[in-house]
């Protein structure tokens, strides 16, 4: 009996070691079979997580960066079919944008610049020709005297109209590396586009708030900067006006020195502490040296009579500031570089119908023209310069500007602004104009905006 229990025990031993391994068996079968009825299962972690997170490296993986544009166009009230397009990548965050229109009712010819504001290692500035108010200069004289002074010019447009019967002056605001180089037009207002240190834009009508106060605190308001002194005129001079005021003999100049170190690199001039070092009252020759660093004050008539009062040694101090309409805490603190355009064209995707209110030259924005404009996205991280071409019979029409606000969208802009057109519109990357100029070759201008190289 006890070799019969001995066997037994053995006996259920190995029937339990025996059921182990089909059940081992059976569940292996089990898994084999589930996976071939399942394929999904045999596709790599990797690529499952491409089906719903496409990111580079995955086949179905689309760069956000790659520029697209779509086959369809609407200008005016007609849709065309686009008949050629050409995206082709500069660098890193630069690409240029090419599109053509062959139909015989509207030939278009498209040329744009695409920055990421991303992209790091760039600024967008103002220039300004020869470096003065009155200077007129061409884009690729610019980017050669930049380059001169070992500054790399990546890309640059043209910028705001300007006066032609006094040299290059601008109609309007003109910032550059927060210097006002010239006021917002108080007569006909103007808006402008603006970039602060982060390359981030801004488009808007503006507000100045320009004066000086003495230490008695009477103030006088600015009527402007580096203008022209009419009667009864107060004016601000500074460096970007030239050696001298321009001015005549009837009124009081007084020279300053700021005493904040590097007055023209300030974020934003606000009451400055200003010593005066020199005062020429009606002296028979006007026209104040402005040499230094310092800055002149400027004035005519009643402007005249609140400067004579004036003495050598005394402080004054002097605010020259702006705001944005709609933000008012966007200031020159914020905007360093701005330049003036007729009319806004575009914003927050929606195309703005010129004013007449707004703008006193109708024709000058409904008719067709060569157009250049400068706008960016909706989200602000692409900034767009383009220029349309036109002035070329059966092959660039031009557009008005509400056709230049359709063309923007169509290129991912969703804020856009007109800026200076006809002969004076150019857009060049690198040191090649991209676009064919109506003048036959480039027009001297008053000022532009450039993404240079840091």
């Amino acid at each position: 009996m006890e070799n019969l229990g001995l066997k037994f025990n053995n006996l259920q031993k190995h029937m339990k070691k025996y059921l182990v391994i089909l059940w081992s068996m059976f569940m292996l079968c089990f898994c084999i079979g589930s996976c071939k009825d399942d394929p999904k299962t045999e596709l790599p972690v990797e690529i499952a997580s491409c089906e719903t997170h496409p990111q580079p490296g995955c086949p179905n993986y689309v760069d956000p960066e790659i520029p697209t544009l779509s086959a369809k166009i609407t200008v005016g009230t007609t849709e065309y079919t686009v008949d050629s397009t050409h995206i082709e990548k500069i660098e890193d965050g630069f690409w240029y944008l090419y599109a053509q229109l062959k139909n015989g009712n509207k030939p278009l010819i498209i040329h744009s610049l695409r920055y990421t504001t991303s992209v790091s290692g760039y600024g967008i500035e103002t220039w300004v020709g020869q470096d003065s108010v009155s200077g007129k200069e061409r884009p690729s004289a610019m980017v050669d005297r930049y380059e001169r002074a070992g500054r790399q010019v990546k890309a640059a447009i043209n910028g705001g109209f300007y006066n032609t019967a006094v040299g290059g002056t601008p109609m309007s605001l003109e910032v550059m590396n927060g210097v006002m180089t010239f006021p917002p037009s108080t007569d006909e207002p103007q808006p402008v586009i603006g970039f602060d240190a982060q390359n981030r834009p801004y488009m808007d009508y503006v507000r100045m708030d320009a004066k000086v106060r003495d230490a008695n605190n009477r103030e006088l308001a600015f009527n402007s900067v580096n203008g022209t002194r009419w009667a009864d005129y107060l004016v601000l001079y500074n460096s970007y006006m030239g050696k001298h005021t321009k001015t005549n003999e009837w009124g009081t100049e007084v020279q300053c020195l700021p005493m904040t170190a590097q007055w023209e690199k300030l974020g934003s001039h606000l009451n400055v502490r200003c010593r005066i070092e020199k005062i020429e009252s009606m002296n028979g020759k006007g026209n104040m040296e402005i040499s230094g660093g310092n800055i002149v004050l400027s004035g005519n008539g009643a402007a005249h009579q609140y400067l004579r009062t004036l003495q050598v040694g005394d402080y004054v101090y002097v605010t020259v500031d702006y705001s944005l309409q709609s933000s008012p805490n966007i200031t020159s603190a914020t905007i360093r570089n701005a330049v003036s355009g007729y009319n806004i064209i575009l914003q927050r995707n929606s195309i703005i119908e010129p004013d007449p209110a707004l703008i006193p030259d109708m024709p000058l924005v409904t008719s067709n023209h060569p157009r250049t404009s400068a706008g960016f996205s909706a989200d602000s991280s692409h900034i767009f310069f383009t220029v349309v071409e036109g002035r070329r019979t059966g092959l660039a029409a031009g557009v008005s500007t509400k056709e230049l606000a359709q063309v923007m969208k169509y290129l991912g802009a969703a804020n856009a602004i007109n800026l200076d057109g006809g002969g004076s519109s150019c857009l060049m990357i690198g040191k090649e104009t991209k676009n064919y100029c109506t003048d036959g070759s480039q027009r001297a201008v008053a000022n532009g905006i450039a993404i240079i190289k840091n």
